[in-house]
């Protein structure tokens, strides 16, 4: 018997869904509409703004020699020297990370994470290539999210 009613309440909602989506505008029709000032998205009562939030994996040990090249403390001097000079700001985090290389061999490594907001592609581009070469890397890990953001300033 519940199956019966779970069964029946479950298409009484997939018809009125489906009714709804048929009486509806397409969604790019409803993406397109500007959104009024009242309702425009906001974070603590600020208008937030929209931007990429880019994350960069760097790993210290040197490509060729499996082995981190410079000191954890150089490292990081190093690395946020670079970050700094192509982005506005950024945040920097330590991990310790892993990674097969082609024989299936398990290695280690220091690896620095930045939290990146709103830099051109040419800059981000010029920053991976300068810490590729600094730290002898093959790749840099680059994850890129669209957010919605606000520096908040205070009441």
């Amino acid at each position: 018997m519940k199956k019966k009613i779970i069964s029946v309440i479950l298409a009484a909602l997939m018809i009125g869904t489906a009714a709804s989506c048929a009486n509806s505008k397409p969604a790019e029709t409803a993406a397109a509409a500007p959104v009024p000032a009242e309702t425009a998205p906001s974070i603590l009562g600020q208008e937030s703004e929209k931007g990429d939030k880019f994350t960069l994996y760097l790993g210290l040990n040197d490509k060729d020699t499996y082995e981190q090249k410079y000191s954890l403390e150089d490292s990081y001097e190093k690395a946020n020297r670079i970050v700094a000079k192509h982005a506005g700001g950024f945040t920097q985090m330590s991990a310790k990370g892993g990674w097969t290389d082609e024989s299936e061999a398990m290695f280690y490594e220091n690896t620095i994470v930045y939290i990146v907001f709103d830099i051109s592609d040419e800059n981000l581009s010029a920053m991976l290539d300068e810490l590729i070469k600094e730290f002898n890397q093959s790749t840099v890990l680059v994850e890129r999210e669209s957010k919605q953001h606000i520096y908040y300033h205070g009441k």
